[in-house]
């Protein structure tokens, strides 16, 4: 009776104190989701602008920023999200200046999730960066807002 008990404490049981898959596809999509609202919900009342679509780089060259093998959601605040491949962005660049490109890049794991959105328009000119880290909060299940800052290159209305 006690070598099952002192083999019991020492084999490993699934789901109990481990990280099954963590990010799964619906982690990412959920986080993703939030860092997507929490960038365009900042850069409206930062630099009073309003987004009627945004245009994602779908980036994949087999990296650790690759964008994920994830569907987000249609619109994010109002505002309608699409993913591209980079050529595409870089096509529709230089149809439309005004439109607004983004690469972003994201590193997700059970402790924080770390974005990087990468901002450009005016036919491909590197308008802003902007940082955002979030913090794992385990008993609530959820990713919490640590930090979110802006690098600024050609944007205009610096704050």
């Amino acid at each position: 009776m006690y070598r099952l008990i002192i083999c019991l404490f020492f084999l490993p049981l699934p789901g109990i104190g481990q990280l099954s898959d963590f990010p799964s596809k619906a982690d990412l999509t959920k986080i993703y989701s939030q860092a997507i609202a929490d960038f365009i919900k900042t850069v409206n009342v930062k630099h009073k602008t309003s987004y009627d679509t945004l245009f994602f780089g779908k980036h994949v060259y087999g990296k650790p920023d690759d964008f994920p093998d994830i569907e987000l959601p249609k619109a994010i605040e109002n505002t309608q999200i699409r993913l591209l491949s980079p050529e595409d962005g870089l096509k529709k660049q230089k149809a439309r200046k005004s439109l607004v490109y983004i690469n972003m890049a994201g590193w997700v794991d059970h402790e924080k999730a770390d974005f990087i959105f990468v901002t450009f328009s005016n036919g491909c000119e590197h308008q802003f960066d902007c940082f955002i880290n979030y913090k794992y909060d385990a008993m609530e299940n959820k990713f919490d807002l640590e930090q979110l800052r802006f690098e600024y290159y050609l944007y205009k209305n610096k704050p």
